[in-house]
């Protein structure tokens, strides 16, 4: 009985049932490890209130990229929940270091302002896009966070129907 059975597992292949697998599971799922990883870094992000440093010219340079990149991610990835319970974890970590003498160092800063600025970024784009039909009928609940992918194809779309 034992063989006949490992004979019928053997024969089903794997490949349908990781994809059917994969979209009974949030999307969203995917990210957590990056998320987590982020939250573990910033956790370490910190120094002394004498060594507090300031955030050098270089990484505001790269503030924008930055929060483009996670804008994008939050945006076509559907990760908004994990994003801000992401910043709420890093908001209360600095409150929870700061009664121990500790403050962000640059790297910790650079991560905060990355977030603050996506999650500017995505208030923007929501208000943009906030009394779309359209959109609406394709995101319907509370948390309103249309995809890019979908706004430039409904623009595409829009934008050739006038056409002809």
């Amino acid at each position: 009985p034992a063989a006949g059975r490992g004979s019928v597992e053997a024969s089903v292949p794997p490949g349908p049932l990781a994809q059917l697998h994969r979209a009974e599971l949030d999307p969203g799922c995917g990210h957590i490890p990056l998320f987590l990883t982020l939250l573990f870094f910033f956790s370490g992000c910190f120094c002394h209130r004498k060594q507090e440093e300031t955030t050098p010219p270089a990484a505001w340079m790269l503030l924008a990229p930055n929060a483009a990149y996670y804008w994008y991610l939050i945006t076509e990835g559907q990760t908004f929940i994990l994003f801000i319970f992401t910043f709420f974890a890093m908001t209360a970590t600095v409150m929870h270091q700061r009664r121990r003498g500790l403050v962000p160092d640059c790297n910790g800063l650079f991560m905060l302002y990355s977030f603050c600025a996506a999650l500017c970024l995505v208030a923007v784009w929501v208000s943009c896009l906030w009394n779309d039909a359209v959109l609406r009928r394709k995101h319907p609940g509370l948390i309103y966070v249309p995809q890019p992918r979908s706004s430039s194809c409904l623009l595409y779309i829009s934008s050739y129907q006038g056409v002809t």
